[in-house]
């Protein structure tokens, strides 16, 4: 209500200067002071600003008073408000804006003080019904007391007031209507950001239906992409297996050709009856005969230039005689034509070592050319050899190789469209079937162990299936390279640079089998089952025989249940023991390794080279084999000949186990 007031009241001061202005706000001030401590009175006071600001004219209401103490009050308190606003007026210039201002400060303060004392009037109502003069009289005095007191708290110096107009910045008329111009301005901004978000939302679910539409079209392509693959898969299969098929019909074309030619050369399998006996024998070739001619003319001449060389001496005179000058003429002559026959036998013995090498060679190549050819026959006689395409997936190309039991053949995989290597076992038809069932459990067996097994160095295992009754099929990782048992029939002594960055190679490959929560033994770690890929990364294969080490196996080892099984010349000497069951642990590879690593330097294995696994067994000759022996040539470092000892360190408790020799130098590789 007080604000409505001082609105009026600015709106009175802004458009007239009356001069009756002061005494007319002191008035209303004596009339609020007068009626500040009744409730009735308060409400009837306040009622009255709502039309004080009609018009100019309007009668200001009548100031009751109910003894002479209040009328003598309110005149001295009109007298006192007028000469205060007067000099207020005349000494500061001040607009009658500022002076209504203080007014409306004044009642401000009074009404929160009549507030305050809103609760004590209610409380003393009924003793004003019952002595209306004494209460009006007490009240007009305690309200005159407390309401002088309240006005002189109240004033306020021009400075203070200026200072207060001046940090309010502008009149409470135009900041309510600055606000509320602000508000519109806000309310018009927000309302503008509605319609630009709602535009947005618009464009947005356009943007969304249209993507939702090419949602839409791109499931149908995907689909009819789907559906025409699933059209075409067939005849896309039929043209890339009738190429593969195609390009290894030309293979086995070349290698056959490739064979009988080098059969011309190098001799050919030749059947030999007698009586009733069929038996076949090798007949060297062309380039062998040659050879064996020149190395007999080549012996033929030595012995003859032998010869002479005897019947030299004989003729030599005797010096006892004593020859004369033509004598020792002749003593030079037999001395030159000596020297003759020595050098003609040393010419005789180069030319006789260059044809053992040339032999050498011719044999090697021999070796691979018999391996050839029992891969071919092995390849026509197997059932599979007709291109087949196992389990809608594999191709089956050409034959790699053939063991006991199991034929080895290169695939291609239609799915994922790389070759592998698909490894087919074969039960045999005459087999009991308790027989039959321990090999395909030794085959799960083996497949468990395998399938868990990632890393660079070892043969990956990707998939096994059944092909029929008495056969199923492993799919293998596929490495065009050859095995190392090939690399060394074809160069028996490697370099020990390359020997020890294979070795290196195979002993990542069992860290890996050892660090495993299962570990794993391979135990049949030789030259065979060592695979090379196409950019000579060496990987060890074939877990046919391989251990799992279980966690409750102390630090000497398993039991050996299958004794008698692996490769002899690999196997460490507690292998062959018959007194007791063997324990096994990775120190079985660790001796396998050291074998291997010798055979590569040397070109021959340390135990038992030229012996046959069934002497070797007969003659407990790995049993017997303490220390290890090293040929002067070739020349190997002695870094390699003490990590050889320590591989095949004779009893098993003192030979260190994968991991440790593992830490060896040799097997560490810095940058110099």
């Amino acid at each position: 209500m007080s604000d409505d007031v001082v609105i009026h009241f600015a709106s009175n001061s802004s458009n007239q200067s009356d001069q009756s202005l002061p005494s007319k706000i002191a008035k209303l001030e004596a009339r609020m002071v007068g009626k500040g401590s009744s409730a009735t009175s308060q409400a009837n006071a306040w009622s009255a600003p709502a039309k004080f600001g009609v018009a100019e004219n309007v009668a200001e209401p009548a100031i009751s008073s109910d003894s002479d103490d209040d009328d003598n009050g309110v005149e001295f308190l009109i007298q006192a408000n007028t000469q205060k606003r007067r000099k207020l007026e005349e000494d500061n210039n001040s607009t009658s804006f500022e002076h209504v201002e203080v007014a409306s400060d004044t009642v401000k303060k009074i009404v929160e003080n009549t507030e305050t004392s809103k609760v004590g009037s209610d409380v003393n109502r009924r003793k004003q019904s019952r002595s209306r003069g004494q209460t009006n009289s007490g009240r007009g005095r305690g309200s005159r007391v407390s309401d002088q007191t309240k006005i002189q708290a109240v004033p306020v110096s021009n400075g203070q007031f200026e200072n207060s107009y001046k940090k309010d910045g502008l009149p409470k008329e135009q900041l309510g209507h600055n606000g509320q111009t602000a508000l519109e301005e806000e309310i018009t901004s927000l309302r503008a950001k509605l319609v630009a978000l709602e535009e947005e939302l618009k464009k947005f679910r356009q943007e969304a239906s249209d993507y939702q539409h090419q949602c839409q079209q791109l499931e149908k392509e995907l689909k009819d992409l789907k559906d025409y693959e699933q059209q075409t898969k067939p005849k896309r299969v039929k043209i890339i297996s009738e190429l593969l098929i195609s390009v290894s019909k030309a293979e086995r074309q070349e290698a056959r050709m490739k064979v009988r030619q080098e059969s011309i050369r190098l001799g050919n399998v030749g059947v030999i009856r007698a009586g009733t006996i069929i038996s076949e024998a090798w007949e060297d070739g062309q380039a062998l005969k040659d050879l064996n001619a020149q190395l007999r003319n080549l012996l033929e001449t030595k012995e003859a230039v032998e010869r002479q060389r005897k019947l030299l001496k004989k003729r030599q005179p005797d010096k006892s005689d004593g020859a004369d000058a033509e004598g020792g003429l002749q003593e030079e002559d037999s001395l030159i034509q000596d020297e003759i026959y020595k050098s003609r036998l040393a010419s005789i013995k180069r030319e006789e070592d260059m044809i053992m090498r040339e032999r050498d060679r011719y044999e090697l190549e021999k070796g691979r050319l018999i391996r050839e050819m029992k891969r071919i026959r092995d390849e026509d006689g197997s059932r599979f050899n007709n291109f087949q395409i196992l389990n809608h997936r594999y191709a089956l190309l050409n034959l790699l190789g053939k063991g006991g039991f199991s034929e080895v053949y290169k695939a291609f995989d239609l799915v994922d469209h790389r070759y592998v290597a698909c490894k087919l076992h074969g039960l045999n038809a005459q087999w009991s079937e308790e027989k039959k069932q321990s090999y395909i459990r030794h085959a799960i067996r083996e497949y468990n162990i395998h399938k868990t097994l990632v890393h660079h160095h070892i043969v990956r295992l990707w998939d096994i299936f059944e092909i029929d009754h008495n056969t199923f099929c492993t799919i293998l990782e596929y490495c065009s390279g050859k095995d190392l048992d090939a690399v060394l029939k074809a160069t028996p002594v490697l370099p020990e640079r390359e020997a020890r960055i294979i070795i290196v190679q195979i002993f990542q490959g069992l860290v890996y089998l050892n660090k495993k929560s299962q570990r794993i033994i391979h135990y049949d770690l030789k030259p065979g089952n060592v695979l090379f890929d196409e950019l000579g990364v060496a990987k060890v294969t074939d877990f046919g025989l391989s251990k799992i080490v279980e966690d409750d196996v102390g630090s000497q080892g398993m039991e050996l249940t299958s004794q008698g099984a692996g490769t002899y010349w690999y196997l460490p000497p507690e292998c062959f023991e018959l007194s007791k069951t063997p324990l096994i642990s990775s120190r079985v590879d660790v001796w396998s390794a050291g074998i291997l690593l010798y055979q590569m330097l040397f070109g021959k294995r340390p135990f038992g080279h030229d012996q046959s696994q069934e002497r070797i067994l007969r003659e407990d000759t790995i049993i017997k084999a303490r220390k290890v022996e090293f040929p002067t040539r070739p020349a190997v470092s002695n870094e390699a000949k003490e990590f050889i000892r320590r591989c095949l360190t004779y009893n098993q408790a003192e030979r260190p186990d994968v991991l440790s020799i593992a830490q060896d130098p040799y097997l560490t590789y810095t940058k110099k």
